[in-house]
């Protein structure tokens, strides 16, 4: 961290050709290497490098230039904060580009300081405003960076919505009524269920296929079992989301997708298959049951 001096900045190409009154467009993170009255030095194929001072950062992609306050300006003109300079010649086609050497920080009055951040009456306070890289304060549409790895602990929180309150248990569950969506002539909890007997060994085979109607399927459950070993997969349209596999004395296996908002979606005509495998010289039976709703 340099204390009294600027940061040298490499160059940064323009993204806009630069225009009559002096202004410079970047990328708009390289904005935030540049500080006003910081001396710059543009440059561009077959065209001389200048060196101009920057005169104000309107925007986080915009910084306008001017001659170096304390010279003499095109015909004499003053070179103070509000003087700009034509660079309508640097253009992005001959690859202009901004940069800056390391040196020392603009002298500022101690005066102005304190009178740049004092808010005046009824405040009559010092002001102290978060703001970014390029002074602008944060706010919904400039929201503050956040990153975090870590714990978070709230005290008691409630949630209202419509006029009803969620509440936390004491043993940490939540109150909540469960509404069935589904039509009443329509059935809830629906089992499609199938065997597969004499799979042999190494051949990966289809226990069950379910195909979902217009209005979907939600699956909530898939329970498999077998007489071997075996290694499970779960398809949809053909592409594996799941795998499990049993072993010796524990021959039956669960899929659980209630978690995924009362089950796994199944939109109109996707299909979800079981297959199972097992590597046992013995040829085996095998079973699987799919537990769905009506969407």
């Amino acid at each position: 961290m340099l204390e009294k001096r600027f940061y040298a900045v490499p160059p940064q190409a323009f993204t806009a050709d630069g225009t009559t009154n002096g202004v410079i467009t970047i990328a708009g993170e390289a904005c935030s290497l540049f500080k006003v009255k910081q001396k710059v030095i543009l440059s561009a194929n077959t065209l001389p490098n200048i060196t101009l001072e920057i005169k104000e950062i309107d925007s986080q992609d915009n910084i306008q230039v001017g001659p170096i306050a304390g010279t003499l300006g095109v015909s004499g003109q003053n070179t103070g904060i509000s003087a700009r300079t034509n660079i309508s010649a640097y253009t992005v086609a001959l690859g202009a580009a901004i940069s800056a050497d390391e040196q020392k920080r603009p002298a500022i009055d101690n005066i102005e300081i304190v009178r740049a951040t004092y808010s005046e009456e009824p405040a009559c306070a010092q002001r102290g405003i978060l703001v970014d890289e390029c002074g602008d304060t944060y706010n919904t549409d400039n929201p503050f960076p956040v990153a975090f790895d870590g714990t978070v602990t709230l005290g008691d929180v409630s949630i209202v919505e419509g006029g009803n309150t969620m509440e936390v248990n004491s043993d940490g569950s939540i109150n909540v009524n469960i509404v069935n969506s589904v039509p009443a002539s329509t059935p809830g909890l629906t089992f499609l269920t199938n065997e597969v007997t004499s799979v042999a060994a190494g051949i990966e085979t289809t226990i069950i296929t379910v195909t979902a109607p217009s209005n979907g399927y939600r699956v909530q459950k898939i329970e498999t079992s077998g007489e071997n070993v075996a290694l499970f997969r779960i398809y949809v349209n053909g592409l594996p989301i799941l795998y499990k596999r049993t072993w010796w004395t524990d021959f039956n296996l669960t899929f659980n997708f209630e978690s995924f908002t009362n089950g796994l979606l199944l939109t109109s005509g996707q299909v979800l298959t079981v297959t199972c495998l097992h590597n046992s010289p013995h040829l085996g039976n095998f079973e699987a049951t799919v537990m769905t709703l009506t969407n």
